[in-house]
């Protein structure tokens, strides 16, 4: 395996303080099952570096934990597939009980978004993700809240659900440290040395690191760790999305599914005797932790109002996190065109939860095998071809 070998002769001036044949930028789901996947596959000397003291911080602890099958790109579609099936059924190794609950989904649309929403199911099920069209009465027979909602039809997913995102994370990150990996957090990167187009070491505040691999799983900043190793400029941009919770609400339901609306892009669940919900907003935003808009609250009261019984909801919080995208909307997943050892694994939209699994056992194969073809649509080397 080409992990093996000598160790990576010192480039820089001073003591080297560190080596590690693998070293992750990011302890998110993306930084995080990339490890797990590693660990399995027989390699130990792993680094994850975090920013911040806690590992997901940003998008991976400040989403809706949906797991949704459902995609309108029929390249993702085996990714989020083999992605849920993980996530349904952890393996007996896994170090944390992680809560799944297999409520399903529940897809709204009319119009345009309708037939839009018919075609994706159509290629699901092809796909082998059970999906079943219901009638407006049919659905809200499942969800009594939607009686007089402006929509055509509905699509039921059986197998979709709601997952514990802080236990699904820390058992990935738990059990690659009980593999051997190290997680450092409070350890922002702040240089990427390399030497004739490899990335020969990674430098933080207290050490440097000396590596033969560097996994960018940097999330909203994965174009920054790109510039500072000179790799090349992939056209990723994050947005920012709210999400509201309400006060107890008597009549919802805990075993509701939960509901997406495709015509007003707006979806809402059961949360703690509530529900929690999202305008499905995107405004570009920098990476950070993004304020809340205050105007955010009437884009969620304008979209709700194509469901009576939903209007005037006393919202108790509101909070807002990123999610980054590549310019196709695609994963970017895969060795750099640039930089021979640094690998992405970046841009993975709202599908970071529900992909995580296969997300990071497709990371760990092409790292291992040096597969520098990888999947073609997903491949960093597509924009540059």
């Amino acid at each position: 395996m080409f992990l093996d070998g000598d160790r990576v002769p010192p480039i820089l001036s001073g003591i080297v303080m560190k080596f590690a044949q693998v070293v992750i930028i990011g302890a998110g789901f993306a930084g995080a099952s990339t490890a797990y996947h590693l660990i399995r596959s027989g390699v130990r000397d792993i680094l994850i570096l975090e920013q911040e003291r806690d590992a997901g911080v940003h998008a991976s602890g400040r989403n809706a934990g949906m797991v949704r099958q459902m995609v309108s790109d029929e390249s993702l579609i085996p990714l989020v597939r083999e992605g849920a099936d993980f996530i349904r059924h952890l393996p007996e190794e896994w170090p944390e009980a992680v809560e799944f609950q297999q409520k399903g989904s529940l897809f709204l649309g009319g119009g345009v978004a309708w037939q839009r929403l018919k075609a994706d199911t159509e290629t699901a099920k092809k796909a082998g993700i059970p999906a079943v069209f219901l009638l407006p009465d049919q659905a809200c027979k499942k969800v009594s809240v939607l009686k007089g909602g402006d929509f055509e039809g509905a699509v039921w997913c059986p197998t979709d659900g709601v997952v514990d995102i802080h236990a699904l994370l820390h058992g990935y990150l738990q059990h690659a440290r009980a593999g051997g990996a190290k997680l450092l957090t409070s350890a922002k990167v702040l240089a990427i040395s390399t030497q004739k187009e490899r990335v020969t070491a990674v430098v933080t505040e207290s050490q440097t690191i000396q590596t033969k691999v560097v996994v960018n799983a940097a999330g909203a900043w994965a174009s920054g760790v790109a510039r500072m190793a000179g790799a090349a400029s992939l056209p990723l941009c994050s947005y920012r999305r709210h999400l509201f919770a309400t006060d107890l609400l008597s009549w919802v339901k805990p075993d509701w599914p939960f509901v997406w609306d495709f015509t007003e892009e707006i979806y809402f669940r059961p949360e703690s005797g509530g529900l929690l919900l999202s305008p499905c907003d995107e405004a570009e935003h920098p990476p950070g932790i993004p304020p809340v808009d205050p105007d955010a609250p009437l884009w969620l009261y304008r979209k709700l109002k194509r469901f009576p019984r939903l209007c005037d909801l006393p919202i108790k919080t509101a909070w807002a996190g990123l999610r980054t995208f590549a310019a196709d909307k695609r994963f970017v997943i895969g060795w750099d065109p640039v930089i021979r050892n640094l690998f992405w694994v970046a841009g993975l939209g709202g599908h970071g939860v529900t992909a995580s699994g296969s997300i990071g056992r497709l990371a760990a194969d092409l790292i291992i095998n040096q597969d520098r073809k990888g999947v073609r649509d997903i491949s960093p080397d597509r924009f540059v071809r």
